[in-house]
């Protein structure tokens, strides 16, 4: 699709701009021009600059920041403020006239509405709020509903009102009552023609008088007859007291024992004083129970005259522990624990092998490292030689605990790092004791 523009010439030769346009630029310039054809609006002309351009200067400041500059102009907001206020016009009777503008929103409304309303003019009715109109109108409905009531029901209704409302409302009400308009406070001024016949009312009647001055009590009449009390009345000392009303007790639940850790009854009063609906089971809080006081009643004493070898115990360096020395040990040592003879420190290699099945791998750490070391010192000969009644005792527990057997499924199927290198550890010390299978039968 061709587009059809119209032809035109640019002098570009001279810069200056009074020298009148000839006709045919005139024409030209009179011509729409086509945007489409030309793409631009005006024409831009380069003017020579009357002088070299200089860079503009800065005022020093001694904080390095610029000055302030005072504005000499007076801002409009300003001037609006100190304007005095908009006086309403005058019309040409000497009238004036109020703008819509001087007026609250709701007197702008009532304005307009009220010549609607009335059926007047508008310049005939004052202007008036919607409050106020609201108000004269209640009145209104309320003396049309008054008149049309009989006294009968006038009264029935008061009636009615004040029995449903409490005394100290009413009193409220009543003091908040506007008694100068003769009605409660509703806000509505009374006509002018009313306020002048009450007011002369009031004038014209007579003064009513005040009520009398207290005066003193009289003296008592000393010839007058005394007082006398009611024959039937009966000294306070005589009657009979009405029977005292029963106090209500309420029982009091009975009081816990005192817990007392160090008492041989101390699990029972303990269950008696927190759980006394729950089944208790002695067995089980077994291990919590005092320790024996005295070594005879160990089951690891040396006053025993023999000990079977299941029942000797070791420390966790694989040495043997007699029994006055394992009933001396502190406990800080790590060595006691809830087992046959929880008194006596140290580890049986029964406790030993049940401890490497633990499922905690510490405690399966700590049995794998004592056995090992025990395995060495039994192969060593230290508690006695080949076929001694001691030595072949330790074996025989050694083979009843299946302890090599352990040892050897730990070095293969143990998936924690470092029991697997306790079991190593054990393995390794046991053939550097000897090591010979035949011992364990």
């Amino acid at each position: 699709m061709a587009l059809t523009g119209t032809r035109f010439d640019i002098d570009l030769s001279s810069d200056d701009e009074n020298t009148p346009p000839e006709p045919q630029q005139e024409l030209q310039q009179a011509q729409p021009l086509n945007i489409l054809s030309f793409g631009t609006v005006g024409v831009v002309k380069e003017r020579v600059p009357s002088g070299p351009a200089t860079a503009p200067t800065l005022a020093n400041s001694a904080s390095g920041f610029p000055a302030h500059k005072k504005r000499s102009r007076i801002s409009t907001f300003k001037r609006q403020r100190a304007a005095p206020p908009t006086q309403p016009r005058s019309n040409a009777d000497g009238t004036a006239t109020t703008t819509a503008a001087s007026l609250q929103p709701d007197q702008t409304i009532v304005s307009a509405f009220t010549p609607l309303i009335n059926g007047s003019s508008r310049d005939e009715v004052p202007a008036k709020s919607f409050e106020e109109l609201e108000k004269q109108r209640i009145d209104e409905e309320n003396k049309k509903q008054l008149a049309s009531m009989s006294d009968e029901e006038i009264a029935h209704e008061r009636q009615e009102l004040l029995a449903g409302l409490s005394p100290s409302l009413l009193e409220r009400l009543l003091k908040r009552a506007n008694l100068d308009d003769g009605r409660a406070d509703t806000g509505v001024e009374m006509g002018t023609d009313h306020d002048q016949d009450v007011g002369a009312t009031i004038a014209e009647s007579p003064a009513v008088p005040g009520p009398p001055p207290a005066s003193q009590p009289a003296p008592p009449d000393p010839d007058a007859e005394p007082i006398l009390p009611p024959p039937d009345l009966a000294p306070a000392s005589s009657t009979s007291l009405p029977p005292p009303q029963p106090k209500i007790h309420f029982p009091a639940p009975p009081t816990p024992p005192t817990l007392d850790p160090s008492s041989p009854t101390f699990l029972t009063t303990l269950h008696e004083k927190y759980f006394p609906t729950l089944p208790t089971d002695p067995s089980k809080l077994a291990w919590m129970a005092p320790l024996p006081s005295t070594s005879a009643a160990s089951s690891y004493s040396p006053s025993h005259p023999a000990l079977p070898a299941s029942a000797l115990r070791f420390d966790f360096n694989g040495r043997l522990l007699p029994p006055r020395t394992a009933l001396d040990i502190p406990v800080t040592k790590g060595l006691h624990h809830h087992g046959d003879a929880p008194e006596a420190a140290g580890y049986t290699i029964p406790e030993l092998a049940r401890l490497a099945r633990s499922a905690f791998p510490a405690q399966r750490c700590v049995a794998f490292q004592t056995l090992g070391r025990i395995l060495y010192r039994l192969g060593k000969g230290e508690w006695g030689p080949e076929g001694s009644e001691m030595a072949m005792g330790l074996w025989r527990c050694v083979a009843e605990g299946r302890v090599l057997e352990g040892l050897q499924e730990a070095v293969e199927r143990e998936k924690h790092l470092s029991a697997k290198s306790y079991a190593v550890e054990a393995i390794w010390n046991w053939q550097q004791g000897g090591g010979q299978l035949w011992k364990a039968g």
